[in-house]
């Protein structure tokens, strides 16, 4: 696989004419040599860096600490240059110089994953280099997911769906926003590599806000929404899933947003296959709430790319020209949000095909009711789904009380 990954790679830098290229971001490093980080983030300090990789002739090179040798030493393919203590913008260059042994002028560097400061070092010190933005190169091997790539974010997401399905007979009212994030967690340590992200819980009102840190004291109540939003990673590749749910039984707004969100996510999944733009894939659903006279609550893009990061290109949004590729792994997750009511949002990860898309989600999409249970031990009642499918028809419903203009009906309350 990653020998593949090298003979792809050498094709890219000769199309950009590059002798040679240095690696800093730690998931393109992932992507060529198997080598995973320790440390977050994608942007490496040259004081405490994990590692560089230098390609020049199909060879990959890592240059690195003695914290790291046995790691790269795990891996076929791959060799390990020794940065000495302690590591600076000086020794870096020269053991750059060591890894090229020569010949090479043209160096593509990645300038979304180096600080400007090391960056501008780096150049300073190898006035006999010609250093070229490069940060594409290997990126864009990543867009389109092999087989082997699919199958794991498969089973990513089938350990996401299982999350979900234990989380529905697990939660209780009483409890914290945060402890249903720390279940969330610990599950999918349990069960896999960890969480893809932090999760995001939020109850009723906070619902509102699409990205959310769960609170320590705010506390689940009877007849609540609750957003979850989170994922697994299964062997470095990330799953991502958002689902709904209600404690006890939804109201008739509860379901009348629901529907609407359920809705404009199938439109995206009917049209949504190669040879697509980007903007062209966030309209199916923007432009499904407008006739619905609710876009101004859809707050976000429809989706963004999945991979070894939980964010990547594609991104699904109304400005991105880039055109989908078969292969190319994507959430789809439309959401409508109201300050002082909460928000819902539906989140499916699909493969882009030729005729459309294959979904890799598994976990259903109709709104699930639980039985109320208190968190000390009360009854324990067995999850179920909504009752009756509704359909997204043009109502206005999604309001609060009062009267109001059609349009501000379906927006809710501000």
């Amino acid at each position: 696989m990653y020998a593949e990954r090298m003979k792809r790679l050498a094709v890219a830098m000769k199309n950009a004419n590059l002798d040679a290229l240095f690696v800093s971001n730690q998931k393109n490093i992932q992507y060529l040599t198997g080598i995973r980080a320790m440390m977050a983030g994608n942007v490496q300090p040259f004081g405490d860096p994990e590692g560089f990789a230098v390609i020049r002739n199909g060879r990959c090179e890592v240059l690195c600490d003695g914290r790291y040798f046995a790691e790269v030493d795990a891996h076929d393919g791959v060799s390990a240059r020794l940065l000495n203590a302690p590591v600076s913008a000086k020794e870096i260059a020269a053991r750059l110089r060591e890894s090229l042994g020569g010949g090479a002028k043209r160096i593509g560097y990645e300038s979304d994953a180096l600080t400007y400061a090391d960056a501008r070092d780096l150049m300073a010190l190898t006035p006999e280099l010609v250093w070229e933005p490069a940060e594409k190169v290997v990126t864009s091997l990543r867009h389109s997911k092999s087989a082997d790539e699919i199958a794991l974010l498969r089973k990513a997401q089938k350990i996401t769906s299982d999350c979900f399905e234990h989380i529905c007979a697990w939660i209780r009212v009483g409890m914290s926003e945060r402890d249903v994030a720390f279940e969330i967690d610990s599950y999918l340590r349990k069960n896999s590599e960890g969480s893809s992200f932090n999760p995001i819980v939020a109850f009723g009102e906070t619902g509102c806000h699409p990205h959310y840190t769960p609170s320590p004291t705010r506390k689940l109540k009877d007849g609540q929404m609750v957003l979850l939003d989170f994922g697994a990673i299964h062997n470095g590749y990330c799953g991502d899933l958002t689902r709904m749910l209600v404690m006890g039984k939804a109201n008739k707004r509860h379901h009348e947003v629901y529907d609407l969100v359920l809705a404009a996510q199938q439109k995206c999944l009917d049209g949504i296959r190669a040879g697509m733009k980007c903007h062209d894939a966030d309209a199916l659903c923007r432009d499904f709430f407008r006739t619905m006279g609710c876009d101004e609550a859809f707050k976000h893009g429809t989706g963004h790319g999945v991979g070894l990061a939980i964010h990547e290109p594609p991104t699904l949004k109304r400005t991105v020209e880039a055109i989908l590729q078969p292969g190319m792994v994507v959430t789809v997750e439309p959401g409508l949000y109201y300050e002082g009511w909460g928000g819902v949002r539906i989140e499916d990860m699909v493969v882009i095909t030729e005729k459309g898309h294959t979904n890799l989600t598994t976990c259903p999409k109709k709104l699930r009711e639980i039985g109320v249970r208190a968190s000390g031990g009360a009854k324990r009642s067995s999850t179920k789904p909504a009752s009756k499918k509704r359909g997204a028809s043009k109502r206005t419903g999604t309001k609060p009380s009062g009267g109001r203009s059609k349009r501000a009906k379906a927006r809710g309350k501000k």
